[in-house]
């Protein structure tokens, strides 16, 4: 179990070695002051009082929590249902939820508090100084460091939940009690892996997280209890310092909800779940095939999506976006909101599948890691501009009691928290791990339909195909919540007469929320059972427009794939070919899409703000191999597949200064512009010119990352090797 008192005797330790300094030092975020002294006139006051100041910033640093995960053997997150298949660890999973989740608001490693780091309450934690930089949360949400970040973010949050595991087993009667440490020593949380088939007659969710109760055994025997997968409840009512929340207040946390009474409408959850599945499995393929650098393929900043030309046009952040909104709901339930998000115990097993998806992509491009890129809007911990890299600290997450910070580096091995995943277990290769993937992800060859709704399946790609996305590239904040684009080719409604079939009322739909894998408990038309779906892209916001106050949009951009629709259309005789030429005319005519906002309101495409749509297609050289990623050509777009409709004029994107990063070692700057050596500056940034970030205008570059408290420059070089001994591949940082 890891350890959380601070160390006795520390202190007095640090006391003694000040008595011999000779020089004053303020133990300040990076700031050293030199005070020359005559020894002949020691002020002994000032001396006094500054060991009392350092004292006190000692004894504060030294209260930190180290995040460690969980200490000892180094075990795999499993995927949920595979937890469930030994009963001894999924009954420890659970009673430690439910524990963890009871502790007191005021103790740091409380539920309440750990998932109030992501966004609201808006306070600080684990001795961050107050006054916040900014009032907001500390999610690195379109940032570079979104990816590394949430790392020791779950890392806290499992070693936190742990302690409450260990805590239960110690209520067991003392002759049973190894029998639960001999569980609770390879038990890890586990993740929710939304893009796989789940089986033939398989709920899309499985009821372990939607059923309200759920039997444990206890000290006392089996008994029933709330599921501690099902939500968290603050209580009688919603904390003050949460600032309001949704449903009029409501103090626990729902999905899809509905009203009379308010309660979470989980069958729904369920049912879109089901119709996205292909379309979260095509975008989780198409970010393994492209070829990119993990930096590039985890976050949705567009200063990275330009500086890939426009070759990687999707992220893991992107369809991250995707889940919270398909588990939240239009409604406006909890993971609908990035400010509320996390007290969702759903939150939880969603990001550790994102963290899953990441480490396996490290294995087949282990020498990329972090992007640079600018801080885009204020944070509880940055303020908009400030450049970050790699060895940028992860605040507020430190790695030891002394209040040092993680950087980027520092999280890149996960056995560093105690934990691999099932792909990155032993010593996987990058062969192994793109076999699971294609096994996992790739097109299906053998079902060409699915039974429930008619979507085509998809199929391997084969010589002269091509991958066709919609790309989407908005602005973050631009509503008073989340938004998404739901996309068709072809008519959306029942009977492919009606366009614009309204979204389904669920407000009379009843409390059933286990067994009923596709109900919505309504008469009214759900679109997202058309046949022509395709899928939804969605913009995860906050709940309040504008990201905390930032001084300009917060621009992202992703795609959803288009392809296993179009092979669909191939199949059925309606498209001749996949080849652009065919694929273009075809998307003029075929192609809708429409934009759903908070409330379940339709908004027009044209009224929101920085939102663009275009359609790109790259030629494909299938896989040779079960262990190979097909292989993708360069994108181009064609402007004709989205001519005419909402959004979808040809437009170019201006950088704006938060897009431009500064070069990593050996990297030149991008985009065109010049070095900061150089005396002349980009034509879209005149000398003297005034932007939102820069108000004294001039050059639109930050100061360097070197310059933050807590920046921290470290190597590392992990060498991996098979069972016997031999060396595999080499990973450098």
């Amino acid at each position: 179990m890891a350890g959380f008192s601070k160390p006795r005797g520390v202190l007095p330790m640090l006391f003694a070695v000040l008595l011999f300094l000779q020089a004053s030092i303020a133990v300040q975020h990076g700031h050293h002051h030199h005070v020359h002294r005559n020894p002949e006139a020691v002020d002994v006051a000032a001396m006094d009082a500054h060991l009392e100041e350092t004292r006190s910033l000692l004894q504060e640093r030294a209260n930190n929590i180290a995040i460690v995960g969980i200490t000892g053997t180094v075990a795999p997150r499993l995927e949920i249902r595979d937890l469930k298949k030994n009963a001894d660890q999924w009954n420890l999973y659970l009673l430690g939820m439910e524990r963890f989740k009871a502790k007191a608001k005021t103790d740091r490693l409380s539920y309440y508090q750990v998932a109030g780091v992501h966004g609201r309450p808006y306070i600080t934690w684990n001795n961050f100084p107050t006054p916040l930089v900014n009032v907001a949360g500390f999610c690195t949400h379109a940032q570079t460091l979104f990816g590394s970040w949430h790392r020791p973010y779950l890392a806290i949050y499992e070693q936190a939940w742990f302690l409450s595991v260990q805590e239960v087993i110690a209520t067991f009667p003392s002759n049973q009690q190894q029998r639960w440490k001999n569980a609770a020593s390879t038990l890890r949380i586990p993740y929710f892996d939304w893009a796989k088939y789940p089986g033939s007659g398989q709920p899309a969710v499985p009821t372990l997280i939607r059923d309200t109760t759920v039997t444990v055994t206890k000290p006392s025997g089996k008994v029933t209890i709330p599921n501690p997968l099902y939500s968290y409840t603050w209580g009688s009512s919603l904390p003050s310092e949460m600032g309001g929340g949704p449903w009029s207040n409501f103090a626990t946390t729902l999905r899809h909800p509905v009203s009379n009474p308010t309660r979470s409408n989980n069958n729904e959850m369920n049912t879109r779940f089901g119709s996205i599945r292909v379309s979260l499995r095509d975008r989780v393929y198409g970010l393994f095939m492209s070829g990119a650098s993990w930096g590039a393929v985890t976050t949705s900043q567009i200063g990275v999506r330009i500086k890939q030309n426009g070759n990687n046009p999707d992220s893991f952040e992107s369809v991250h976006d995707a889940v919270h909104v398909t588990a939240g709901g239009e409604a406006g339930g909890h993971m609908y909101y990035l400010d509320y998000s996390a007290f969702d115990p759903f939150f939880w097993l969603h990001h550790t599948n994102i963290d899953r998806l990441m480490a396996m992509y490290q294995v087949i491009s282990p020498n990329t890691w972090v992007a640079n890129g600018n801080i885009n809007h204020p944070m509880a911990q940055w303020n908009t501009g400030e450049p970050k890299n790699a060895n940028s600290p992860l605040k507020p997450f430190t790695k030891n009691t002394a209040g040092t910070y993680f950087t980027s580096v520092d999280v890149k091995n996960t056995k560093i928290f105690g934990y691999v995943y099932p792909e990155t277990n032993g010593s996987p290769s990058a062969s192994s791990v793109r076999s699971a993937v294609n096994n996992l992800y790739g097109p299906n060859a053998a079902t060409k339909k699915r039974s429930t709704d008619g979507q085509y399946e998809g199929r391997p790609f084969q010589k002269g195909d091509y991958q066709t996305v919609l790309s989407v590239q908005a602005s973050k904040y631009a509503l008073d919540g989340s938004y998404t684009v739901y996309c068709f080719i072809g008519d959306s409604s029942s009977n492919s007469t009606n366009a614009t079939a309204p979204w389904p009322s669920n407000s009379t739909s009843p409390h059933a929320n286990t067994t009923s894998p596709y109900s919505n408990g309504t008469d009214d038309y759900d679109f997202t059972q058309s046949p022509n779906y395709v899928g939804a892209y969605s913009i995860t916001g906050g709940s309040q427009a504008g990201g905390g106050n930032a001084s300009s949009p917060v621009i992202t951009e992703g795609c959803l794939p288009l392809t296993t629709a179009l092979q669909g259309k191939e199949a059925s005789g309606s498209l001749k070919s996949l080849h652009p030429s065919d694929v273009e005319p075809y998307l003029a005519t075929n192609l809708q899409y429409k934009i759903i906002g908070p409330g379940n309101v339709e908004i027009p495409a044209d009224s929101i703000p920085d939102f663009h749509v275009y359609v790109k297609a790259c030629e494909v050289t299938p896989a040779t191999s079960s262990d190979e990623f097909p292989q993708l050509g360069e994108y181009t777009v064609l402007p004709g597949a989205t001519e005419g409709k909402p959004a979808g004029q040809p437009f170019t994107y201006t950088p704006g200064p938060n897009d431009i990063v500064t070069p990593g070692e050996g990297e030149d700057w991008g985009y065109g512009y010049p070095s900061p050596s150089e005396t002349s500056v980009p034509s879209a940034y005149p000398t003297g010119s005034v932007s939102p970030a820069y108000p004294t205008g001039g050059f639109p570059y930050p100061t360097n990352p070197e310059s933050e408290d807590g920046y921290c420059v470290s190597k590392q070089t992990i060498e991996y090797v098979d069972p016997s001994g031999n060396f595999l591949y080499q990973e450098m940082s």
